[in-house]
This record gives structure tokens, sequence and C-alpha cells, in this order.
């Protein structure tokens, strides 16, 4: 029952429906070597941001005693030396029979190792925000619309390399720099969906599905270079409802069709089928023909069907089955999830095996340009709190709430709570400020790398917040054109959605 309503809510969420934060969590002892199942943020809830935290309890905390991520500590030394003119009391043991000098040496071993990962998750080099989706290039003070192109009403922007491109019943590219008409395809139809969609990040290649037959158990994938409109392909494909085929890389597709009593999933190029990887998962027949949902952001491949869970790694490795979690792929490759019921989390290695448990979920922003990478961000019981990425253990503590973390810039993570942004040092788990916004619009965070964009329900209408990373400071207020109602990042430029408009903001 839970996984049925968990793939209507994603459904749900996938066209656009909106729903208020619930929870089902419930306690259970937490250690790092017990695995234990633990509390996911409910799919409603599951945006850009998939790591909202809201506690139904504080489950016990991990234990004592581990030393915090990078702490230096003394190496005890034994060499034994005589000294001049001593007697000599007898004859001594070669130093390699002495158990100090190994005691040392494994110490010393010990020690480096955490030292040499330490430092590899230190010296990791921070992406640029522009490469991120929902990252901008420096927006001017205040900001202007250098250019408008009529759209018709609905229309929407597909993430794009080389060109920004919209749909409605056709595919149209427009160039960045003054908004001429680069290309435009043929009809698609008007049950056509184009990927990747909002949020995701921009792609060489725009996959339109449209469905077909029977309760949507087909469709036809139509592959158009995004820079200069050439179709590179076009396919009749099995599918499981129009959610069931998601962009992955580049240029793949992931596409998931029933076959008999089993699901089957394939990793394969958008444009020719050639598969990458491809898994079955054995089904009870129960929900047999009925909708798969896929989701593939960063990192990994959920699957959501009637009685059927499943993550992955996008490289087709399997993380967890038959239960539902969000789980992240970390900068270091590394996997980071939570389970939906439970309030721990667990880091997995890069092969996609557990390695050890956590207290709290964990706030991976989506916004993140790779600092402090040393460091994991949780929220448990009324704190965020630090976490050695390397040990699990606790680092520091701020008492306060944290839904979720919403962007991670220069060592310091933003929380958004019910009011408010808090920015935290990362590393020492400082407050660095806190804004209070109280009526936040419906758009996600974006950044430049210097300041936070945040849109809000004013009194003359949804604008767009500037506030300063650095102290919080609030740097301009500006009203949005009259009819907006999207506001999209696509390679590091800032466009606006009217109703009947496409407009281009410096």
């Amino acid at each position: 029952m839970r996984r049925r309503r968990l793939a209507q809510d994603r459904a749900a969420r996938a066209g656009h429906a909106t729903h208020e934060p619930t929870t089902d969590g419930a306690d259970a002892p937490a250690s790092p070597t017990s695995f234990v199942s633990f509390e996911l943020l409910p799919p409603e809830l599951r945006s850009e941001a998939r790591f909202d935290a809201v506690f139904d309890d504080d489950p016990p905390g991990a234990p004592d005693g581990s030393r915090a991520h990078g702490e230096r500590r003394g190496v005890p030394r034994s060499a034994a030396r005589g000294r001049t003119g001593e007697p000599d009391d007898g004859p001594r043991r070669a130093w390699y029979a002495h158990p100090v000098p190994w005691v040392a040496v494994a110490v010393a071993a010990a020690f480096a190792g955490s030292f040499a990962f330490t430092a590899s998750m230190e010296d990791a080099r921070p992406v640029d925000v522009t490469a991120l989706a929902g990252g901008l290039r420096p927006l001017e003070e205040p900001p202007e619309v250098r250019w408008s192109v009529p759209v018709e009403p609905g229309t929407a922007v597909v993430p794009a390399v080389g060109a920004v491109v919209t749909v409605d019943d056709a595919l149209t590219g427009y160039a960045v720099e003054d908004g001429s008409v680069l290309w435009r395809s043929e009809p698609l139809g008007d049950r056509a969906t184009c990927l990747p969609g909002q949020g995701e990040p921009a792609r060489e290649v725009v996959v339109c599905v449209v469905p077909t037959g029977w309760r949507e158990q087909a469709a036809r994938l139509t592959t158009v270079r995004s820079a200069t409109g050439e179709v590179l392909g076009e396919r009749v494909v099995a599918t499981a409802g129009r959610l069931s085929v998601v962009p992955v890389g580049d240029t793949d597709v992931v596409r998931a069709w029933w076959s008999g009593r089993e699901v089957l999933l394939v990793r394969e190029d958008a444009a020719t089928g050639e598969v990458r990887w491809e898994r079955t998962f054995v089904h009870d027949g129960l929900g047999r023909g009925a909708d798969v949902v896929l989701d593939v952001r960063r990192g990994v491949v959920d699957l959501i069907a009637p009685g059927l869970a499943a993550a992955l790694t996008e490289d087709g490795l399997s993380l967890v089955e038959d239960d539902v979690w969000t789980i992240v792929r970390l900068h270091d490759g590394r996997y980071v999830g939570n389970e939906y019921g439970r309030g721990t989390a667990t880091v997995f290695t890069a092969a996609g095996e557990p390695a050890f448990r956590i207290k709290g979920r964990v706030l991976e922003a989506p916004l993140s340009d790779g600092s402090a990478p040393g460091v994991i961000v949780t929220n448990t019981f009324g704190s965020v709190v630090g976490v050695d990425g390397a040990t699990g253990s606790e680092l520091w503590a701020l008492p306060g709430a944290g839904l979720r973390a919403v962007a991670r810039v220069d060592g310091r993570v933003v929380v958004q709570t019910d009011s408010s942004f808090r920015s935290v040092d990362t590393r020492t788990g400082e407050e660095v400020w806190d804004v209070e916004i109280a009526d936040t619009g419906p758009w996600p965070v974006l950044t430049d790398g210097e300041s936070l964009f945040v849109t809000e329900q004013g009194l003359a209408g949804p604008g767009l917040v500037s506030v300063a990373l650095d102290d919080g400071a609030v740097e301009w207020r500006w009203t949005l054109p009259e009819d907006t109602y999207d506001v999209v990042a696509v390679e590091g430029r800032l466009f606006l959605l009217g109703s009947d408009r496409l407009a281009s903001v410096s």
C-alpha cells in the first residue's frame, strides 16, 4: 500500500502537482556496524533539493570517541638509543624484536591512511557553478531584460547546450545572445514530453517522447542535437507510461517496460538504441502493466512500480532493492542516502557497498561546488550536524532547524527553514548568517557563486531577491515582469517564461 502511494506521489510530482510534507518516521537504534532501516524524504518533497528533512523524533546518537575528520594527533616515537658513556647492561634485542616500534608503525600507518584520505578529500577541485542546474553567471545590479521573443501559451524551456530550446507542439532553438531563431523542428504532437526537464543539467541532445499504443505501452523517441536541430535518430520503443523514459549522461536514456512478470530496465543511446547495460526485476505480478516511474538525478537511477522499488548507480550497479530511498552521488564518487521511514543515513562506497551509518538525514544541496567534501551535513531532531565523511563521527552540531539544503558554495552550506535561510560554515559548524524570507516563491534557488537568488511573493507580485553569500546582506530586490510563470537557469543564464513571451535576463 505504501509503495503504491509512493509511486502515485512520484508520478504526481513529475506532473507538477504540489503536496504538503508528511512523515511516517519511527525511532530505530543506530550504530556504525548495524544496518537498520531509516526515514527517507517523502517523494512528495523530492525536488532538486532531494533531502528535505522533517523529523518525527531524534534517533539515538552515533557512538562517541571517533576522531574528527582531518584532526592531527601525535605519533609516538620509539627509537631507543644508548647514551655515550653509559654502561652497557647486557645484550640488546634487535630493533625488530621489540614490540614498541611495530606499535608505532601500526599507529603511523593508520594515521597516514586517514591523513591521505583527508588530503584527497580536501584537495578535490570545486566545480564551476555555471555547470550546475541552477548555477548562473554573475547578475548585474539591478538585473534587466536583455531580449524577449513571443512564444505560444504553455511553452516550456528544455535545458540544452548551444541554444535556448523551447517546446510547444515543436522544438525551437533560439540564439543565446539575441534570441534569433536558429532552427525549428517538425511538429511532435501535443502529447510530447521533451527531456531533460526543468532543473536538470543542460545536454547536447534533446529527446522527445511521444506515447503511442494502448495505455502508453510504446513511445516514439526523437533525438535532436540541441545546437543545430539535426535529427539524430527516431525509433519506436516499449515503455511503461510516459515517466518510464528519462535522460542520463550526455546522450543516453534509461528506459523501463514490462515483459511478463518482469520489469526490464536498460540504459541505451537515445538515438541508436545501443545498450550500455540492462537489468531485470522480478515482480509479483499484481501490478503488471501499471506505470513504472523512473527518476535519474545526481548520479542515481530510481525505479518505482507497484510492489517494486530499486535504486541503482548510473552504471547499473544496484544500491538498494525492495525499499524506497533517496540517494545521491557525492563528489568523491561515493553515495549517501536516506531510507523512507527512519532517522539515519547510509554512506555507500563507489562500488555501491554500504560502508557505515550516520545519525540524521543527509542535507545534500543540489547546488554544490564540491567544496569541503570531507564533511557530510545532516539534520537531526533540532540540530544541523556536520559528520566526518571518512568515519561517520560527529564533528559539530548547530541547534536549530534545517529542512533542506539549497546550496553549498565556498565551504558553506545554506539550509532553508520554514521562514528563513541559514548559512553554516561546513568545516566548523559556525552559523554565518540567518536571513528571513517568509513567503518564498515557487521556483528553485539559484546562485552565481557570490550571491543566492531566491524568489518571493511580494506585494507587487513575484520578485527575485539577491542575498550575498558572504554576509547574508540583501543586495537587491527585483519585481519579475508581469505574467512570469517560470524562472529557468540554462548554461549559466537566466530566462523568464511568461504567458506569451520568453525573456533573457542579464
